[in-house]
């Protein structure tokens, strides 16, 4: 395995940015003096972290590098701030742009990651739940597979939220990065009115702890899909909002990508 941490300078945030990428190269195992070479290029999953996170924080908190070893696969995590990896317009942060386009075109460009929209996945834990599955069902053309461990589907209460000091509760907070939240429903930045217009859903994959805080938000979504008939798998186990949590269901979706 080998993994890669630096900088990049991106058009769409204006400035450079840190990512993480992980590479299932060099599977030198020298007790046994053997090899794993996997096939170039690499199937790629673009993952995304939550509010407060940033691209090192699957490397501390999930055993993410060893996994992606084992089952061949590229992992690119980049730096999201506390985006919600939405277009801020005022700021020039154009954090979907960047993860829906601009970082794959980068990646791709830099390492040996397959082209091929079969082989390109989108996942995120927490905000990056909801990060995957915006930008995932924006930039269908880009993603066969969506990932939503635990997601932040909160666009439908959020324009209900007041002054708070607490920034997970404070429509201030949620106006800077959403803008006027009374706009919010059926634009680009509401999942339920992507999946109205999109005309290649990518898979999806859901799982969420049942004591978890946003568990009914992310049963209301899966019965949102279902009528919409869009068949979505929907985990529903034991569990809250935690690193233990996102650690053993990001391993399921990624044993899905065969």
């Amino acid at each position: 395995m080998v993994l890669f941490r630096g900088d990049i300078k991106c058009k769409s945030l204006q400035r450079r940015t840190s990512i993480s990428v992980i590479l299932p190269a060099d599977n030198i195992h020298f007790l046994q003096d053997a090899e794993e070479i996997v096939p170039k290029p690499y199937r790629t999953l673009y993952l995304l972290h939550g509010l407060y996170g940033s691209d090192d924080i699957f490397l501390a908190n999930t055993s993410i590098q060893k996994f992606a070893e084992d089952n061949g696969i590229a992992i690119v995590i980049p730096c999201g701030e506390n985006s919600f990896y939405v277009d801020n317009p005022k700021a020039h942060a154009y954090y979907g742009e960047y993860v829906g386009q601009e970082l794959l075109d980068i990646t791709r460009n830099i390492f040996p990651l397959s082209h091929r929209r079969e082989d390109t996945f989108i996942a995120g834990f927490s905000m990056g739940g909801y990060g995957a599955v915006r930008n995932g069902l924006k930039y269908h053309e880009n993603f066969s597979k969506i990932g939503m461990i635990s997601a932040a589907l909160i666009t439908d209460d959020i324009v209900n939220y007041t002054d708070d000091e607490n920034v997970l509760r404070s429509r201030d907070f949620y106006e800077s990065i959403f803008g006027d939240l009374d706009e919010l429903k059926g634009s680009d930045m509401d999942p339920k009115a992507l999946i109205e217009g999109c005309v290649n859903v990518p898979d999806i994959y859901m799982a969420c702890g049942e004591d978890d805080f946003l568990f009914e938000k992310n049963v209301d979504f899966h019965e949102f899909l279902k009528d919409m008939d869009v068949d979505a798998d929907f985990v529903k186990a034991s569990g809250e909002h935690t690193w233990e949590f996102c650690d053993k269901y990001i391993k399921e979706f990624i044993k899905t990508l065969g």
